[in-house]
């Protein structure tokens, strides 16, 4: 398809010419990608406005659109249609992720943070959205309200993830005691998580504490051995 015009393009989408409406999705994102390949993004973008007014709560439509304002658009046009398409979608984490990675790649922190905030009330527990917003926060050398948001994880969705940046965290800040605690929590939990027996006896190296490291990864090494015979 060669796109001529955003008039062509819309008339194509709100006509369809005959589309089956189990294949609208499919052959408007097909069109669109061709108008981007040809470098008619105006005719792209009005081909994703239609598709998203008659699906309004598909969510692949949503981030096929967002994709589109990320690599054509600018910053504001990208951040306003997320902030529509969470409100189509608000269980779909993946647009909430890039509405917030958004804000905060522009500086904007107090942004990203209301945006996870939000988020994690349309999708309670995500451990996803738990793991952004402690990205979010340690990287901003907020470290106090990265452990909060790892001890409410925790004590909500102890997950492997959520164990083992729990304790990474801690080591980072050379807090190796609580680091040890919470691998030694986390082993009695996932036993079968090698890169939990990697990470304690990595901790049990930096003390210098040789015996106690070669300890940990023979008892890793052989918790892992039955676990894969069985």
């Amino acid at each position: 398809m060669k796109c001529y015009s955003v008039f062509w393009c819309y008339r194509r989408a709100v006509v369809g010419y005959g589309i089956d409406e189990e294949d609208q999705i499919d052959q408007w994102t097909e069109d669109a990608e061709s108008c981007v390949s040809h470098e008619a993004y105006e005719c792209a973008r009005a081909i994703y406005a239609h598709a998203l007014m008659k699906y309004s709560g598909n969510k692949s439509v949503w981030l096929a659109a967002a994709y589109f304002e990320r690599s054509h658009g600018t910053r504001e046009s990208l951040e306003a249609l997320l902030a529509k398409a969470v409100a189509h979608c608000p269980k779909a984490e993946v647009l909430w992720l890039m509405s917030a990675k958004s804000k905060w790649l522009a500086g904007d922190v107090p942004s990203a943070r209301s945006i996870l905030a939000l988020a994690f009330k349309a999708n309670p527990n995500s451990e996803e959205i738990w793991l952004a917003a402690v990205k979010l926060e340690s990287e901003n050398n907020e470290y106090e309200r990265a452990r909060r948001l790892l001890e409410r994880a925790r004590a909500s969705a102890g997950t492997t993830r959520v164990m083992m940046k729990s304790a990474k965290l801690e080591w980072q800040l050379n807090n190796l005691e609580m680091a040890k605690t919470l691998l030694d929590e986390s082993l009695v939990k996932y036993p079968d998580f090698a890169k939990l027996w990697m990470m304690r006896g990595q901790i049990a190296e930096q003390e210098n504490d040789e015996n106690t490291a070669r300890d940990i990864y023979l008892q890793g090494s052989s918790g892992l051995l039955l676990v894969a015979r069985q």
